[in-house]
């Protein structure tokens, strides 16, 4: 479905309203003391707001949102480095239940998801190698989950032991054999390890009859373009910030964004900004379009906009000064934000290797 601009309008302005109210950057600081790594007041506010509900089909009370009406969701979620797990639950763990879900699955969790009440993230890293699941027992390991340390449930991606095809399968985070390992990543954000030894496990059954190897791939192009819109975000807000330092601090007696070079280096950050809006935008689009054709699309926006963004961040710190990797200002905050996203769903190699073969096979 494609969302209309007037509902995109809503949804960003709501949540920026949201954002300017509730989430400064020294309120902020409260979130980040919390035990949970993020505002239970906040994620309920976010229900409250259908934020949680924007990937439901209307006829359950949901927006159907497209990458674009996500994106306007995101792009705010990384303009004030919400902490909620927007993306992990919101996004991915409904989206891929949605694709892959039975009918009975769906009606039994996609309420919770909606109130907030569950959250549900997707366990897909395979660096420790694929679980295997046989029949209804799971086994292997899952790495940096982000929220995993938090979430209700989760979706663990993994292969059939017996017909080595791929396999999306709900896990509880009680059920016995299964332990995690959570701790905090550098922007705050927490995260678990999960341990499989033949934990319960319950295949999602699509009726869609849509293999679960397809539908990772077009979660994982999904999440990808959702942080494409976080990046910018982070990334506009940077150039902002930066900005309005310069006209501010002085040295020797002048401000310093009176000196050229940094006008010139201030000019280079707003183009890359630019760019990056401009590739976000191609992503989102090329996500309604056939798998083939998004690969090269989405993959090299990704990949460029991981290299843009660092560019940027590093610029941020080196015109703020030493101040700029001091935990008072929100710059580092945004360098250690970005840090995650560039390792989140295939990192800047993986995804320029992704696009070079892709366009190679054009």
């Amino acid at each position: 479905m494609t969302t209309d601009l007037e509902t995109i309008g809503m949804l960003r302005d709501s949540a920026a309203r949201y954002a300017d109210d509730n989430y400064s950057f020294h309120q902020r600081w409260a979130v980040l003391e919390q035990p949970e790594g993020y505002s239970r007041q906040a994620w309920s506010d976010f229900a409250e707001f259908g934020f949680l509900a924007l990937r439901l089909p209307e006829d359950d009370g949901g927006l159907d949102a497209d990458a674009v009406a996500i994106g306007a969701v995101m792009e705010i979620a990384g303009s004030r480095l919400l902490m909620e797990p927007l993306l992990a639950s919101a996004i991915v763990g409904t989206g891929l239940l949605l694709k892959q879900g039975s009918a009975a699955q769906k009606a039994a969790l996609l309420p919770a998801l909606a109130d907030g009440s569950l959250v549900l993230v997707l366990a897909d890293d395979d660096e420790a190698g694929p679980c295997v699941i046989d029949g209804n027992r799971i086994t292997g390991a899952k790495l940096g989950v982000l929220h995993g340390d938090i979430a209700g449930k989760f979706l663990v991606s993994a292969i059939d032991a017996a017909s080595g095809a791929a396999v999306v399968a709900l896990v509880d985070a009680d059920a016995a054999g299964l332990s995690r390992h959570n701790y905090k990543l550098v922007d705050g954000r927490g995260a678990a390890t999960l341990r499989l030894d033949g934990a319960v496990a319950e295949r999602l059954q699509p009726e869609s009859g849509q293999p679960a190897a397809a539908a990772l791939a077009d979660i994982r192009d999904e999440a990808t373009v959702a942080l494409c819109a976080e990046t910018l975000g982070i990334v506009r807000s940077l150039v902002h910030t930066t900005n309005e330092y310069l006209k501010v601090r002085k040295q020797f007696g002048k401000f310093i964004g009176s000196n050229q070079a940094l006008q010139h280096r201030m000019v280079d950050c707003l183009l890359l900004q630019e760019e990056v809006r401009a590739l976000t935008a191609a992503a989102q689009q090329a996500l309604a379009g056939p798998a083939e054709g998004r690969v090269r699309i989405v993959s090299g926006a990704r990949a460029y906009i991981v290299t843009a963004a660092r560019q940027v961040a590093n610029e941020a710190i080196q015109m703020h000064g030493g101040v700029g990797v001091t935990d008072e200002v929100d710059v580092s905050h945004y360098f250690r934000r970005l840090m995650v996203i560039a390792a989140l769903f295939g990192n800047r190699d993986a995804h320029f290797a992704r696009f070079v073969d892709a366009a190679l096979t054009a």
